[in-house]
């Protein structure tokens, strides 16, 4: 017999932590490597996502509420609650990384889909507070069915040494805007790593012999973090979903200067020229000038980054994932602000 708190989830947690004590992890949770051999890596984690929902809906009845990520296993259960309502749980979706598609009728369909899942998910959970209204308009979802709950760091269980090699680090595989920071840095004399394993993503451009293009380990990346000067986090324009909030949260919590292109998405970590920078999108001329400030100022941009370490100390995988929890139990939460901060309510 559970206990009547215990959440069932696809969203694995560690035994020891919050997460991992309130929760049954019913998997899969992640595809066999022989399976995205033979049919590719997106349709893998559909199967296997699939096959995670079928396994919580069946087992649905022994749980107080189900947790599931935002693809293909919240979407089957979230629909197989609709057809088949009776026994019904409170049904939270996290991790819901959503894009439209230049294609009208694709878009259309991915939010007719959403919408005939909304009928029974009990909260969208999303990590960017934009992502609130811009969701509901682009798909037609209920904006009281969609909540923002601040994302969180993610260094521990690694090994790093935090130290200053001297380098301007950007890293990330997915919607980064690395040609602006390549312009950025071609005429400033800072020795640059950006770790993609994706280098289409800077295309043609000529890249500067102080630049370098390396892909990294999941362990090194931290480690190239730390041993950074500073960071960069340059985000692309005129996308749906935002990413990077673990990568300037990590940049944050390291004590590292760091920028942020994007305004939409940065302003819930950092309060610009406090402790950090924001940048708009696709503004070369701004971010250099953001990156000679930095170089030009070390004193100020090191307690910058001590008043960063400050700020990211709030935002702990635990006190997300303890939220996530109070969202679909039901349960009260006393409200936490951010330090300093007034515009997160959410929080433990």
């Amino acid at each position: 017999m559970l206990p009547r708190s215990t959440v069932l989830t696809d969203v694995p947690g560690k035994p020891g932590r919050f997460w991992g004590d309130h929760t049954v992890c019913v998997g899969p949770t992640r595809p066999p490597r022989w399976l995205v051999k033979v049919v590719g890596s997106g349709l893998a984690h559909d199967l296997t996502g699939s096959l995670a929902a079928l396994r919580l809906f069946a087992r649905r009845s022994t749980g107080r509420a189900v947790v599931t990520d935002g693809g293909a296993s919240g979407l089957l259960f979230a629909w197989l609650q609709t057809m088949i309502p009776w026994g019904r749980k409170p049904h939270v979706m996290v991790d819901c990384n959503w894009y439209t598609s230049t294609n009208r009728m694709k878009t259309w369909l991915k939010g007719a889909r959403l919408r005939l899942a909304s009928r029974s998910v009990e909260r969208f959970v999303v990590w960017a507070t934009h992502e609130v209204d811009d969701y509901a308009a682009a798909f037609g979802i209920p904006p009281e069915k969609i909540e923002y709950v601040p994302f969180h760091t993610t260094l521990h269980d690694y090994a790093y040494e935090v130290r200053d090699d001297g380098y301007l680090f950007a890293g990330g595989n997915y919607d980064r805007d690395y040609p602006t920071l390549i312009e950025a840095v071609r005429d400033l004399d800072i020795p640059t790593w950006i770790a993609t394993t994706r280098p289409e993503q800077i295309g043609d451009l000529k890249i500067p012999a102080h630049v370098r293009i390396e892909g990294t380990s999941v362990e090194g990346f931290r480690q190239a973090m730390a041993a950074a000067r500073f960071i960069v986090v340059p985000m692309q324009a005129g996308l749906l979903h935002s990413g990077g909030q673990q990568t300037v949260l990590n940049a944050m919590h390291l004590g590292k200067p760091t920028i942020a292109v994007g305004r939409k998405w940065a302003r819930d970590f950092i309060t610009d020229g406090d402790d950090g920078l924001i940048v708009d999108y696709a503004d070369p001329v701004g971010l250099r000038r953001a990156i000679r400030w930095v170089l030009d100022h070390p004193e100020a941009a090191r307690r910058m980054g001590e008043r960063a370490t400050e700020r990211a100390a709030w935002f702990t995988t635990e006190r997300t994932m303890r939220t996530v929890h109070a969202i679909a139990t039901g349960e009260s939460l006393a409200p936490m602000k951010e330090p300093n901060d007034a515009r997160i309510p959410v929080g433990v």
